[in-house]
């Protein structure tokens, strides 16, 4: 159909004018064959401009995106800077109240509360570094808090129904990539397992080195990465993953980093690599995640080189 206001040509299913906004109605003036050659030409038109912008569009960078992100973040902070405080109070109250315990040397009148206190330590990441600490604050007051509130409103099943895409969606990048995913896989694994070993080890203690009761925010992480995944989409952890790979390859003079697949394999291995080094730490492997997750990230890079391909593939 054509709009009577601008005479701008829409397909029928329109109900509103694509340029002028105005609500469209069947001419029944026009025949239907020319209603049918200006629908399929303004198909074929709309196709031919989204293919041109698409081969001559410039991939995204990291930087002005993060600064975008930042300015909506900062103008919707006046609003809320309430919900604001009160999460700084919660975060201040546990850490100056649990960081002054030591659990190893309580006074008699702790003690009866002394496994209380370490659960509380343990679920809290009170003792982890500032950065594992950051993160794992950030996560339960953005991921955890939707979570949340998807469970009252829909129900335990159903909010948890979108993990089971992982494994399909896991087998469907890897078909796709073929023998090219392995060194993503590799890199990724390694990533993990070193970022879990540096997690898993900074605390007030000086000689705690890849220990279970550093390790809760890297099952938090864990968690929360395979659960984006199974939801598919692309949210800011997984853009902010392929913008980055998007920069790199500029550096390296390629016109484009990781493609989809490969963004989605390189954080299932890295949820591997997290949880792979548990049994690291079931082994007092003090620096086994650094160790192990060099290897792997060298062995990938490595493999890439030797099969004539970097570690990812044509968007």
């Amino acid at each position: 159909m054509i709009c009577m206001k601008c005479l701008t040509p829409a397909p029928d299913a329109f109900e509103k004018c694509p340029k002028c906004g105005a609500a469209l109605k069947l001419n029944k003036a026009v025949d239907f064959g020319k209603r049918l050659n200006i629908n399929n030409e303004w198909r074929a038109s709309m196709a031919k401009k989204d293919a041109q912008n698409q081969a001559f569009k410039e991939p995204e960078s990291l930087i002005p995106w993060m600064k975008s992100e930042f300015k909506k973040a900062m103008s919707n902070a006046p609003k809320r800077i309430k919900t604001l405080a009160i999460y700084g109070g919660i975060i201040l109250a546990v850490n100056l109240i649990f960081w002054t315990v030591d659990p190893y040397f309580m006074p008699l009148w702790l003690q009866p509360f002394r496994g209380l206190i370490t659960t509380v330590v343990f679920l809290t990441a009170t003792y982890n570094d500032i950065i594992p600490k950051t993160i794992f604050w950030v996560i339960i007051f953005t991921f955890g808090k939707k979570l949340f509130h998807s469970m009252r409103k829909k129900g335990f099943k159903v909010s948890f129904d979108c993990l089971k895409n992982v494994v399909p969606n896991f087998k469907s990048a890897l078909g796709r990539m073929g023998q090219s995913a392995y060194p993503v896989l590799l890199i990724g694994a390694g990533m993990g397992l070193m970022i879990a070993n540096n997690f898993a080890s900074y605390s007030r203690f000086s000689g705690a080195r890849n220990k279970f009761d550093k390790y809760f925010i890297v099952l938090v992480m864990a968690f929360t990465i395979s659960y984006l995944l199974g939801e598919a989409n692309k949210t800011g952890f997984y853009k902010f993953i392929k913008l980055g790979s998007n920069d790199l390859a500029k550096l390296a003079g390629r016109k484009r980093g990781l493609s989809d697949d490969s963004v989605y394999l390189l954080l299932s291995a890295f949820v591997a690599g997290l949880l792979l080094d548990a049994p690291l730490i079931l082994m007092k492997f003090m620096y086994g995640g650094y160790m192990l997750g060099a290897v792997a990230v060298l062995a990938g890079f490595a493999l890439a080189v030797a099969s004539g391909k970097k570690p990812e593939v044509k968007a």
